[in-house]
């Protein structure tokens, strides 16, 4: 029963996202179950919500930087839709998991390979 109910809240989380009010409370409610059995649940599968939750907003965060048809979007329209309440806050998470900025990140990401000189032999 916990994989299902993990599977189900672990969905219903990444349909979420965007919701900055997404928390562990709400999802709990929403699962009509206490907010220390989802913390329980979530555990018994290796998950820490407090860090699967940021970790999940990051990775959406990262597909819309990536995407040419987000190219002109913000940072902070970045971080509204994918659940950051702060821009700065959304930033210093962003440079915490990517060692970047979304800014930096994104220039890296786009830059041209450069090929590598080969020497003939």
């Amino acid at each position: 029963m916990d994989s299902s109910l993990v599977a189900r809240i672990t969905a219903h989380a990444r349909r979420h996202l965007t919701d900055p009010d997404l928390g562990p409370e709400r999802i709990a409610v929403e699962h009509a179950i206490s907010k220390r059995q989802l913390y329980v649940v979530l555990g018994r599968a290796g998950i820490r919500l407090e860090q699967w939750l940021p970790g999940e907003r990051l990775e959406a965060a990262c597909r819309l930087r990536a995407s040419p048809r987000h190219a002109a979007l913000p940072v902070s329209a970045v971080a509204a839709r994918c659940g950051f309440t702060s821009p700065s806050h959304f930033t210093r998470r962003f440079r915490e998991a990517y060692g970047a900025t979304p800014s930096e990140w994104r220039r890296h990401r786009l830059r041209p390979a450069v090929p590598i000189a080969r020497e003939d032999t």
